[in-house]
């Protein structure tokens, strides 16, 4: 009696496994864009409502301005989170949206604003002007 080679049944199998994880992995890339892209739809509107927000001057923009400034320099400007728990809770939502949009856009955020970088350093003096 004679059996049949078994390696045509493995060299299948292996090449089903491979099918099988290269779908995989375009299936989470596609997964990947799509929440990118629905992070930066949200985050847009996000970092426009807090930008709004921030050209105010009470208690609320001054925390919409370090959110910001924390997302355009975190290195000048730590984000010091009990910031976040005193915005209301629609800010709040808007504070963190563009904190995860930051860190999936390709781009810097304050190009996104029309002369966001003067806006910025606007912001930046503001809160200068505070801290002194």
């Amino acid at each position: 009696m004679t059996t049949q080679p078994s390696m045509p049944l493995v060299v299948q199998r292996i090449r089903e496994r491979n099918r099988q994880a290269l779908e995989a992995m375009i299936a989470a890339e596609a997964n990947h864009h799509s929440y990118c892209a629905q992070v930066a739809a949200q985050g847009l509107t996000a970092l426009k409502r807090l930008a709004e927000v921030a050209e105010g001057d009470s208690h609320q923009p001054q925390h919409c301005r370090r959110v910001l400034l924390a997302v355009y320099n975190s290195y000048a400007w730590p984000l010091n989170l009990t910031s976040l728990r005193v915005l209301d809770n629609d800010l709040r939502r808007a504070a963190l949206a563009v904190i995860e949009w930051s860190a999936v856009s390709d781009r810097e955020l304050h190009e996104y604003l029309p002369h966001g970088h003067e806006l910025m350093q606007r912001f930046a003096t503001i809160e200068q002007q505070k801290d002194q």
